[in-house]
């Protein structure tokens, strides 16, 4: 794969897991220049299809929320809603720990904490954690919209009841568990199957989901087509579209 969208090798500091978005002990972070390059792609794809955004973006398999964090705040102008829910709910805490720093309340909190670490400990690295969160926060202020948030307890591959009004989704991103630090929590045959079965009725009739999964797993499904697919490292990214009846 060449990157088409994030073309340059960008300083993503400020969105290191641990500097100011929060961390904890097991928790998976999600390559930020990979994450943007999947998202333009599908806005692209959306909005040549017809659906020019903002958007509503959802993760069954958030984990601490690093993937969808790092969007909204490099693409959150094109976000009207962030949906995000996991099996675990130590990784559900921590996604709306860091979901809630796209909000000017949740930076501000931020902000306090790192700044009385820097003033107890003196650290540079609290100096450096505290100038890259004035930036993020300059971010957020910067946004024309904050993104609808709801973070949630959810098995992916059980039916969920989508229970909220912030309408059907237009964009899944996901990265499903492939072993080595997180494996699924679930005793489903076939997981991804299920968690795409189960997406079907949430899905705007334009939209797309992106699978993330190791290279060696081939994701497909009977009820949705294949938009796009390229292979990264020890990565593959599926992008599939719901199939449409033909006309009779």
């Amino acid at each position: 794969m060449s990157y088409r969208f994030s073309l340059e090798r960008n300083n993503q500091e400020d969105l290191a897991s641990g500097r100011v978005l929060y961390n904890q002990h097991g928790a998976t972070a999600f390559p930020v220049r990979l994450a943007s390059e999947i998202f333009q792609w599908i806005k692209q794809e959306l909005t040549r299809r017809g659906n020019a955004g903002p958007y509503h973006l959802y993760d069954p398999c958030c984990g601490g929320g690093y993937l969808l964090t790092s969007l909204g705040f490099l693409h959150g102008d094109d976000l009207h809603a962030i949906t995000a829910s996991d099996v675990n709910p130590a990784a559900v805490e921590l996604a709306e720990r860091n979901l809630s720093l796209l909000t000017q309340q949740g930076m501000e909190q931020r902000i306090g904490q790192i700044r009385d670490l820097y003033e107890q400990f003196g650290k540079p690295s609290h100096k450096d954690a505290l100038e890259s969160a004035v930036r993020l926060a300059a971010i957020v202020d910067s946004l024309h919209r904050t993104p609808i948030i709801d973070c949630f307890e959810a098995d992916a591959t059980k039916p969920l009841d989508h229970r909220n009004g912030k309408g059907k989704l237009d964009m899944i991103i996901t990265d499903v568990p492939y072993g080595n630090i997180v494996d699924w929590n679930t005793a489903a045959g076939d997981p991804v199957k299920e968690l795409l079965d189960h997406a079907v009725p949430m899905l705007a009739p334009v939209s797309l989901v992106a699978i993330v999964s190791s290279k060696e797993q081939k994701i497909a499904h009977d009820g949705y087509n294949r938009a796009g697919h390229w292979k990264l490292g020890k990565r593959r990214i599926t992008v599939l579209e719901l199939k449409t009846e033909s006309p009779s």
